[in-house]
């Protein structure tokens, strides 16, 4: 049977933040759309709202107003319970800041997300050594976050959002605390996922030189966003 390649949607989404006079609209009536295999940047100036849409968008913050919709599932309507097993199994995360386990190995915290979805253990090691091989991480398995280089540690990240197959990947400033080199080698591995392997990713980012290499590109000024279009083709 046929099914929408839409993979994610936002719905007239507001975040608001604070109380009567204080009000601080960050989101307004947001409307966003991400097809199955496309590669988007979220763009705009300090302020505009772009980690919150990213926050919001990725089920780590809860629209005030509007839904969030992600492999035709309305997350807004799920406990928080639900939403965390949920996110778990459909979005890989690469933060800034890495947010490695530091008492972990490389393989360890690649091996974590599979650990907490009940992956034997046989089977989350072996894909987690062939994550990291994917990334150029071969020889750096044993070794814990403080003994490699902020490259490596984004590398394990990416190995580490893999760990599922989420069919969203969700990248926030990937290369922001990382030299020229590590960054282009991280962008390498980035565009790659896309091209070769067809992953839907969403990355926000203030380089505009690395917000063009997307696919298509989301700007926000002041908490508004223009929609594209309405629709996904159909698979």
């Amino acid at each position: 049977m046929a099914k929408s390649s839409e993979v994610l949607r936002l719905d007239k989404v507001s975040k608001i933040y604070g109380m009567g006079e204080e009000k601080v609209v960050a989101l307004d009536k947001v409307d966003v759309l991400i097809c199955r295999n496309e590669y988007t940047s979220i763009m705009g100036p300090s302020g505009s709202g772009k980690t919150t849409l990213l926050d919001v968008l990725s089920t780590m913050s809860r629209p005030t107003l509007g839904n969030v919709f992600i492999e035709g599932v309305n997350t807004t309507k799920m406990t928080n319970s639900q939403l965390a097993s949920f996110r778990g199994n459909t979005i890989g995360f690469v933060f800034q800041t890495f947010h490695l386990l530091p008492r972990l190995t490389a393989l360890e915290n690649v091996m974590t997300p599979m650990w907490i979805n009940g992956v034997p253990r046989i089977e989350r090691e072996a894909r987690a050594k062939s994550l990291l091989e994917k990334v150029g991480l071969k020889e750096r398995m044993g070794h814990k976050p403080g003994e490699l280089s902020g490259g490596q540690k984004q590398r394990v990240a990416i190995a580490r959002a893999l760990a599922m197959n989420p069919p969203l990947i969700v990248a926030d400033e990937p290369t922001g605390n990382l030299d020229t080199k590590s960054g282009e080698i991280v962008m390498d591995i980035i565009r790659k996922l896309h091209k070769d392997e067809k992953r839907t990713i969403v990355l926000v980012t203030h380089d505009k030189n690395i917000g063009k290499q997307a696919q298509k590109h989301i700007y926000i000024k002041d908490g508004k966003v223009e929609s594209d279009r309405k629709v996904c083709s159909i698979m």
